[in-house]
């Protein structure tokens, strides 16, 4: 199953609950409407692993919603090890280089 996103619900209590890890709407945005890989998360969500123009690694929770392609923000954080060693696979896997 591929993740598409069209719609991208960010609950008012989000942008605080992110600032807690140092991540910015602006770059949850980068993210997603950007070159990202995905795992399964707990309790239908998916976890988005990708990097922001300033070239940090993000890991993005999203949960489905109502509608077709439309997820909330559960949360974003810094990647952690293995997240970014999954990214940086994906991306020598797809034959690609980064942008």
């Amino acid at each position: 199953m591929d993740v598409v996103i069209d719609e991208l619900i960010i609950e008012k209590d989000r942008p605080e609950h992110i600032a807690k890890h140092d991540v910015e709407v602006d770059e949850v945005f980068e993210v997603v409407f950007g070159n990202f890989t995905y795992i399964q998360g707990r309790q239908d969500c998916w976890l988005l692993i990708g990097k922001t123009k300033k070239d940090r690694f993000l890991t993005i929770v999203i949960g489905e919603r109502k509608g077709e392609n439309v997820y909330g923000l559960v949360t974003a954080r810094p990647s952690r090890k293995e997240e970014k060693s999954f990214y940086q696979e994906f991306i020598l896997n797809q034959g690609g280089e980064e942008k």
